[in-house]
């Protein structure tokens, strides 16, 4: 096997770049990357998770372990189509861990890098330039059954999550329920529509015949799928991991899709969850009163407006005896300023630190326009000023639940002076009334998070209307999502899980760099530096180096394909 070997000699490449030569450039987010996926088979997660693939081949010309590995490095990269697997093995760091044996970087004789992949088999007759075909990873994700792809997530990611030290001491678990928007073509299998407001709240049609016309021009019918999710969290937001994932097809009903997963978690991993975090959507008091029996796991979870037990706290709030106190929720202290790697705040350009001074004293103009033509002040019956809770403990008109409840009654008072209540029960005896809804108040970063995985991972944008692979999809973005928080929390860098992943990126260390190939030397270069270098170049230098672009650009053939159908 030849072993062509590059040697990291930046001087040079600058040197030989400001003469308009290189052989090759590329976006190499490979660096975080590749850590990523060193700390991903130095703990054999890859490989111990790739024994228990529900694969549906009896025979494998691929390794399983590739195959996984792949799907990572896509979800990873926020690419979802099938067809961008050439690019992103060119582009990424997972090539550097697989080693020469699998793939390697080459220059031939006109000083182009290839890549050359050896492959696993025999059955290709030409040259590889990946180490396998998109079009086997595609068929294979298709042909895996959607439900065994769930239980082996399930059961043995979360098993394999724990054994790395993901779950903390104080055992804080989410479940929450998720809309995956499509576009409404109605060949998405298992798909169903809804009209939703402009929050993207579900509307039903009381709601609908209570609207005004505005409101109701602003809402939409939606096509959708929706997941249900089991999540470990903490008080500081560094851990937001999936733990149990269950995707529903049209018909199916999160109020019961939610408890399988818990009992499969506690089965695998006994004594981990302690504290369960509910929404109304999935109020069953049987289900509740046996975590608290059988798993001593105290619930939190809020109260319909149509149910007995609120109406019984709200006569109980007549009594003298009841002791209020005043509420603000507690907020997680800001995240610091973004910094470089270096630990310093990045410097800007002059030019840049003008037009950021100028734009700056723009918006200053602007809001002080604003403010002279303010309209009248906001709608006070919309502006809440005080929020008031009160403890009622050993609840027991809540005839499904088996076991006694504490409850913590909100009441918010506003600016015209009326007032609202809403109900938060606890199966937890010891818990004040603002410890109750300190704990509740951790669902709010679910909405901010899921905002994070289905922004920046795209994790909704489904370039196949096949139910098996919108399965495939949601698991290995979640499984992804999931490994990267724990990669980051072990190498310290746990502040970056509040970040999104972009952002995080570049502030590691080893984030997003341009990669400049001179012969049998390489460079890594910043984005900024790589610019600078590029408007720095003049006359014969500039041409040179436009003609060598022009003409990589046209021998190209690895770019990913258009979104379509993959």
């Amino acid at each position: 096997m030849d072993l062509v070997v590059f040697e990291n000699n930046k001087p040079y490449v600058i040197d030989e770049f400001r003469e308009g030569r290189f052989d090759y450039i590329e976006l190499a987010s490979d660096v975080a990357e590749t850590k990523f996926f060193q700390f991903l088979f130095d703990k054999q997660l890859v490989e111990r998770l790739a024994e228990h693939y529900p694969s549906p081949r009896k025979r494998h010309h691929v390794p399983m372990w590739m195959y996984l590995s792949s799907q990572l490095s896509l979800r990873l990269h926020g690419l979802h189509s099938f067809h961008s697997y050439p690019w992103i093995i060119r582009s990424g760091g997972l090539i550097d861990v697989l080693g020469p044996e699998v793939a390697r970087r080459e220059v031939d004789d006109d000083g182009n890098l290839t890549i050359e992949c050896q492959g696993f088999n025999d059955r290709n007759f030409y040259p590889r330039r990946t180490p396998c075909d998109q079009d086997y990873l595609r068929k294979l994700a298709r042909d895996t059954s959607p439900e065994e792809l769930e239980r082996w997530y399930n059961e043995h990611a979360a098993v394999l999550l724990g054994e790395l030290g993901a779950y903390d001491s104080e055992g804080l678990f989410i479940g929450d329920g998720t809309y995956l928007f499509v576009p409404d073509n109605p060949r998405y299998e298992g798909s169903q529509r809804l009209l939703f407001d402009e929050h993207n709240h579900p509307v039903s049609k009381e709601q609908e015949k209570q609207m005004t016309p505005a409101q109701r021009d602003r809402c939409r019918w939606r096509r959708y799928y929706k997941a249900v999710l089991l999540l470990h969290c903490d008080q500081a937001g560094e851990r937001f991991l999936v733990v149990g994932i269950r995707v529903l097809r049209e018909g199916e009903s999160e109020a019961t899709a939610l408890w399988p997963l818990v009992d499969t978690f506690i089965q695998k991993l006994p004594g981990v969850m302690k504290v369960l975090l509910l929404d109304r959507g999935f109020i069953n008091g049987p289900q509740i009163g046996r975590l608290k029996t059988k798993y001593a796991i105290d619930t939190v979870i809020p109260i319909r407006s149509d149910m007995d037990i609120l109406a019984d706290v709200r006569g109980l709030t007549q009594l003298e005896t009841i002791q209020w106190e005043s509420y603000e929720p507690t907020h997680r202290p800001s995240l610091p300023p973004q910094k470089s790697a270096a630990g310093a705040s990045p410097v800007m350009h002059p030019v840049v630190q003008k037009r950021e001074r100028k734009r700056q004293k723009t918006l200053a103009a602007r809001r002080s326009e604003a403010a002279a033509a303010e309209e009248p002040a906001t709608d006070p019956s919309r502006v809440r000023e005080q929020t008031w809770i009160a403890r009622f403990p050993e609840l027991t008109s809540w005839s499904d639940c088996p076991v006694p409840l504490t409850g913590v009654l909100s009441r918010d008072v506003f600016a015209d002076g009326h007032q609202t209540s809403w109900l938060l029960v606890t199966t937890s005896s010891r818990w004040s009334a603002r410890r109750v809804r300190d704990l509740y108040g951790l669902r709010t970063d679910i909405e901010e998070r899921h905002r994070q995985v289905k922004c920046f991972w795209d994790l909704t944008r489904f370039h196949s209307t096949a139910w098996s692979l919108i399965v495939s999809q949601t698991v290995f973005v979640c499984l992804t999502y999931s490994l990267l928080q724990l990669h980051l929390l072990q190498q310290g860098h746990q502040e970056l899980n509040r970040r999104t992943w972009p952002t995080s990126r570049r502030l590691l260390p080893d984030g997003d760099r341009v990669l400049i190939y001179r012969q049998q030397y390489f460079g890594f270069f910043t984005l900024l530096e790589h610019t600078e270098l590029m408007l720095s170049l003049e006359g014969k230098a500039r041409r040179r180096a436009l003609a060598k672009a022009r003409r990589l650009r046209q021998e190209s053939s690895l770019q990913p394909a258009s979104a379509g159908p993959s």
